[in-house]
C-alpha cells in the first residue's frame, strides 16, 4: 500500500474522508459520494501503517479498546488528517478526515450572519451541532480564527484529537488535547477555569458533567463554544435538559436559558450545481426564546425564530 499515492489521490480529488479496511478496496469520500480507488487491501497492509502511525497513547487504546482517536501530519503533503482507528470482521480499519490546510474564512464556508454579532460576545454559551461530517469543526474554527484576529485574548481549546491549528500575532493560544494533556474533558473544563481564558472551546460535549461545567464556565464570565451531535436547535436544548436526572432538570433548564447565547444547527448538502454547501438553523438567546427555555417549551422555539428573523433567527428551511 502506498499511503503517499493515496493520500496525494485524496487530495487532488479534494476529498473529505479516507476510508482504509483489510479485503476491501480504498474509498474516497468526495463532495458526500463514494469513489472507489485501487485494489483490495490486505490485512497486513494495513496493520503495517498504523503501527508506523500510532502514537503510544492511540496504540495502547487500539490495542485494549479496539478504537483510537488521534490526528496525523502527512508531512510529504503538509496536511493534518484527524483519524479514527476501529475494528471491523477482525480486521483494522481507518477513516482519516482531511483538514482544511488553512483556516476559511466565514464567509468562505456560508456561515450564517450571526456569527459576525457573535464575535462581540464576552461570555456566553454558543453550540454548534449536527451529524458528524456536517462541518461543525470547520465552522468553530473559521469563527475562533476570526475572533483571535480581531481583539486579544486567551483562547483555550479542549479537542479529542487536536484539528486546526490556530496561529495570531493578538491572541495566546492553548491547545489541548484528550489523552496527552488532559484525561477528563468535565475536569479538564474546571481547571481551565482557573487558567483565566477568555474563550473557552470544547470539541465536543458528551456528558452531563461536561455541560454542567461548560455553563458554570460561561456564568463565571468566559466565552464557551462547544458541539453537539444534534440535529435542530430545538432538540439542542430540549437534549441538554435531558442529560440531567428528572431531580435536576428545572435548575438545569434555568441555567441553560440564562447561559446559552446561539445554537447554531447544521448540515452539508449538495446544490443544484452539484456544490456541497452548509445550511444551518440560528437560535439566539432573547427574552422569548429564553422563556420558552426556561418553560421547557421546545416545540414553539421553530415559531419564535420564524417571528425574530431580525435577531439573526432563521430555520433549516
Amino acid at each position: 500500500m502506498n499511503i503517499n499515492e493515496i493520500f496525494s489521490e485524496a487530495v487532488r480529488l479534494d476529498a473529505s474522508d479516507v476510508h482504509l479496511t483489510a479485503e476491501q478496496p480504498i474509498f474516497f469520500r468526495v463532495a458526500g459520494d463514494l469513489l472507489k480507488f485501487g485494489e483490495k487491501l490486505m490485512p497486513g497492509e494495513i496493520e503495517e501503517f498504523l503501527t508506523k502511525i500510532l502514537p503510544p497513547r492511540a496504540a495502547e487504546e487500539f490495542e485494549n479498546l479496539r478504537s483510537a482517536d488521534f490526528s496525523y501530519v502527512e508531512k510529504n503533503l503538509h496536511r493534518r488528517f484527524r483519524v479514527n482507528c476501529y475494528h471491523q470482521r477482525n480486521f483494522p480499519a481507518a477513516t482519516f478526515r482531511l483538514i482544511a490546510e488553512k483556516i476559511p474564512s466565514l464567509e468562505e464556508i456560508g456561515a450564517p450572519v450571526v456569527f459576525k454579532k457573535l464575535l462581540d460576545a464576552k461570555q456566553g454559551l454558543i453550540l454548534v451541532t449536527g451529524r458528524t461530517g456536517s462541518g461543525k469543526s470547520t465552522t468553530l474554527a473559521a469563527f475562533l480564527n476570526e475572533l483571535c484576529k480581531i481583539r486579544p485574548c486567551h483562547l483555550l481549546t479542549l479537542e479529542d484529537p487536536i484539528e486546526f491549528e490556530y496561529s495570531t500575532e493578538k491572541s495566546f493560544i492553548s491547545q489541548c488535547e484528550y489523552g496527552r494533556d488532559f484525561l477528563s474533558f468535565s475536569k479538564a473544563v474546571r481547571s481551565a477555569m482557573r487558567e483565566m481564558p477568555d474563550v473557552l472551546l470544547i470539541g465536543e460535549i458528551r456528558d452531563s458533567e461536561t455541560m454542567l461545567a461548560a455553563m458554570e464556565a460561561s456564568a463565571a464570565g468566559i466565552l464557551v463554544l462547544a458541539t453537539l451531535h444534534t440535529k435542530s436547535a430545538a432538540e439542542t436544548a430540549m437534549r441538554v435538559e435531558t442529560m440531567f436526572p428528572l431531580v435536576q432538570r428545572d435548575s438545569i433548564r434555568d441555567l441553560f436559558a440564562d447561559e446559552f447565547g446561539a445554537i447554531i444547527s447544521q448540515k452539508l448538502e449538495k446544490n443544484s450545481s452539484g456544490k456541497v454547501i452548509c445550511r444551518s438553523e440560528v437560535l439566539t438567546a432573547i427574552p422569548a426564546t429564553r422563556a420558552l427555555i426556561r418553560a421547557g417549551k421546545y416545540i414553539q422555539l421553530p415559531a419564535a425564530m420564524l417571528a425574530n428573523r431580525a435577531a439573526g433567527m432563521q430555520i433549516m428551511n
